[in-house]
């Protein structure tokens, strides 16, 4: 059998492809150049002339489901074990069709630049391709593979269409809540037939951004109005400089409280007789991991000193300590600071692009003994000592 294509390395050829091996199938791959594709006799044979191509002793078939359903087909494996399964198996092989396809088309368009897309075209995609992966995490709740259990035809077609998506958009905090996808995803991706043709495929850990197009606004002539005063455009403020003026220094408080020699003790009773408890307020962060992380204390610490590293911008609103906490293979990524206001500020929740993966609580250390013995813990302890009831293995000011 010959498969005709144009990009050899395009998602349907590859698809095709990994099916072939997949069912056992020998395939001869044929490049399709211009002359050829405008020849007669090979428009006779691609009257769709859509690619890949898959020519039989039978005749040709267009289109990479229906060839990866014939080679099923012709193995007599990979469709289910009974009628009910093999329809199944076409309706999943459907959804990627009607369902996942036109959403993955247009976020990759965004992310490769390949079209034009807006923004709001662009987000509805993703929103759209999110929707139907939390679909998939529904129907594979308590299953390794969509259809009985072995892998068919309908995971390794819709493994395909979502593979770019895995690979750009549907980073690790989203994959966090969709752990049936995640596994699927990676036992799909992990069959020797995939990897033979599409190699070892990465995860993304964070989405990339897409290439938007900008809406140009048409532009109104009018005649120009009698001169007036320019207006001030106030710029939007964020909920901490909306705050009231507060009699608390952090700046100097940063410096008493490094250099004092009772951290635990006297230099945290001093901090709260100094502290404006209406303009400040303590809070606890925990990070959460997903598949994988914790495992190893170098690259928890390079975790959490990103973290800190994009928070920089905070610091003159923000005062806290960072841990890495407890043992390899379970080590955790704890902190407790104070910030200003008595909600979280926007440069973080708004502008620090891990702080989604934290799970954030208000602390109340003057009325809450455990609250009050965090604090202390947090911002005091030495390595090697205990916080929170685990080891303190790497502890980091954020100043």
């Amino acid at each position: 059998m010959k498969l005709y294509v144009i990009n050899p390395t395009s998602s349907c050829c590859a698809l095709v492809r990994v099916v072939a091996e997949l069912t056992g199938q020998t395939l001869e791959t044929v490049i399709v150049s211009e002359e050829m594709r405008k020849s007669a006799d090979f428009k006779a044979k691609n009257i769709f002339d859509q690619f890949p191509l898959l020519e039989t002793d039978q005749g040709c078939l267009s289109e990479s489901t229906a060839i990866c359903g014939y080679l099923a087909n012709l193995a007599g494996s990979h469709l289910g074990t009974s009628p009910f399964e093999r329809s199944q198996v076409d309706q999943w092989v459907s959804f990627s069709n009607t369902a996942l396809t036109p959403a993955a088309t247009l976020v990759n368009r965004g992310i490769f630049g390949t079209g034009e897309i807006t923004q709001a075209q662009w987000n509805e995609a993703a929103k759209d391709l999110k929707a139907h992966a939390k679909t998939l995490n529904t129907a594979l709740q308590g299953k390794k593979f969509l259809v009985g259990a072995e892998a068919t035809i309908a995971d390794v077609i819709l493994a395909n269409t979502l593979m770019t998506g895995l690979q750009t958009v549907l980073d690790a905090g989203f994959r966090k809540a969709m752990k049936n996808v995640e596994e699927w995803a990676t036992a799909t991706l992990s069959l020797p037939a995939y990897k033979k043709v599409c190699g070892n495929v990465q995860l993304c850990a964070k989405p990339l951004k897409p290439l938007v197009t900008i809406e140009k606004k048409e532009e109104k002539k009018v005649v120009a109005p009698a001169p007036k005063k320019e207006e001030k455009v106030e710029k939007k403020k964020d909920n901490v400089e909306s705050l009231p003026p507060s009699p608390f220094n952090v700046y100097d408080f940063k410096t008493f409280y490094i250099n004092h020699k009772d951290k635990k003790g006297e230099g945290v009773d001093e901090w709260y007789k100094m502290l404006d408890w209406e303009g400040w307020s303590f809070w606890f962060l925990h990070y959460e991991k997903y598949t994988g992380e914790g495992e190893k204390l170098h690259v928890t610490n390079n975790l959490m000193n990103g973290f800190l590293t994009r928070a920089e911008h905070t610091s003159k609103y923000t005062f806290g300590r960072h841990c890495v906490l407890g043992e390899e293979p379970n080590l955790e990524i704890m902190g407790c600071w104070l910030m200003r206001g008595q909600e979280l500020p926007d440069g973080l929740v708004k502008e620090h692009p891990q702080f989604e993966y934290y799970k954030s609580r208000k602390m109340d250390p003057r009325n809450n003994k455990a609250d009050d013995t965090l604090v202390r813990e947090f911002f005091a302890a030495k390595e090697g000592e205990t916080i929170n009831g685990m080891l303190a293995q790497t502890l980091r000011y954020h100043k």
